[in-house]
């Protein structure tokens, strides 16, 4: 008996176990875990809007509103605006209209007005090496001349107007080099002897024809035809443009592409001015000016030519002086005497070396 209730015990305990496996097994598999969510892609910081300083400029020049140096500010004007959101405007004043050419350097000098158009070879009675830029016969080529006027040494002289003067260049840009119209054709020093040529009256200029022998007469440009129309004087210097624009080839069938002087000019503008712009605002304008720049040099060399063809087809003889060498022979020490007066030796040095080499 006892050995029947074993069995049975022992029956019931594999039941037992079997049922527990089936459970076991019945059990499902515990889910894996998830995958953790990729992070979201952080959004990329907003650009901070530029802020330009907001102010109004006058901006006072002499030439026609024909002349390409006023087509130049025109562009330039919009282009700051444009670029500046409104912010900055530039009020033009061609044609002398606010101030003379003499009256506005004088003027944005004393700060009563903001910008100007400036001509290195007038600056040369304030800053001294700006002569540099305009002495007789240095340059021959605008190659040659932007080495020096782009380069270093033009850099250290428009510091000097900025410290001197308290007025910031923003970029000088040719306005052509500077030939003659004359009644008798000359193509070399002994053709100068005497010759009654109209000159600015500035030193460098007077000083020129002089050198060559000439015998030159300040008239104001205003009253330059008449006095060359009632033969006052037998002949003009400017550049080609004037020549054929205002009509001097009428009465002076002769052009001599002496070349005797580049003319370079440029907008500046006072250092008080400058500093009350941001630096964003302050690098538009020499930004925009630069592509005017670039335009306006292109133009006024390709208006040389122009202009020659113009002249040619009415008529005009074109001469240039036969030996550039004896030019510089004579001119070297006048190079040199100015250098010495205006304390600017060793750049005339720099200058010579690097048109030399």
């Amino acid at each position: 008996m006892k050995k029947i209730i074993a069995l049975l015990l022992a029956l019931v305990m594999c039941f037992a176990l079997c049922a527990c496996g089936a459970k076991e097994e019945a059990a499902p598999a515990p889910a894996a875990p998830a995958a953790p969510a990729a992070p979201a892609e952080e959004a990329a910081p907003a650009e901070e809007a530029v802020e330009y300083t907001e102010i109004t400029l006058q901006l006072s020049h002499h030439n026609a509103v024909d002349q390409p140096i006023h087509i130049a500010f025109e562009k330039w004007v919009n282009l700051v605006s444009e670029r500046t959101n409104g912010a900055v405007t530039i009020d033009i004043y061609p044609a002398a209209s606010l101030y003379t050419s003499g009256d506005a350097q004088d003027a944005i000098q004393m700060g009563t007005l903001d910008m100007a158009l400036l001509d290195t070879s007038l600056m040369s009675t304030d800053v001294p090496a700006y002569a540099l830029f305009s002495l007789p016969f240095m340059f021959d080529s605008y190659e040659a001349a932007a080495e020096v006027v782009y380069g270093e040494i033009g850099q250290t002289i428009d510091q000097m107007m900025i410290d001197n003067l308290g007025v910031k260049p923003l970029g000088w840009t040719w306005n052509g080099f500077r030939n003659m119209c004359t009644v008798d054709p000359i193509a070399s020093v002994e053709d100068c002897k005497g010759y009654k040529l109209r000159s600015p009256g500035s030193d460098i200029y007077m000083d020129t024809f002089n050198t060559l022998g000439m015998s030159p007469n300040p008239i104001s440009w205003s009253e330059a035809y008449t006095a060359m129309q009632s033969g006052v004087v037998d002949g003009v210097e400017s550049g080609l443009e004037a020549f054929y624009t205002q009509g001097f080839y009428a009465m002076g069938k002769n052009i001599c592409l002496s070349r005797h002087m580049l003319s370079i000019i440029g907008p500046a503008i006072t250092v008080d001015k400058w500093n009350a712009m941001n630096e964003a605002t302050q690098q538009v304008l020499v930004e925009t000016w630069q592509e005017c720049l670039e335009e306006q040099n292109a133009e006024v060399i390709n208006n040389e030519t122009g202009y020659q063809e113009k002249l040619v087809a009415e008529g005009c003889n074109i001469t240039s002086f036969e030996n550039r060498q004896e030019l510089v022979d004579l001119f070297t020490p006048y190079w040199s005497e100015n250098a010495t007066a205006g304390d600017y030796m060793e750049l005339l040095d720099q200058t010579l070396a690097l048109i030399a080499g």
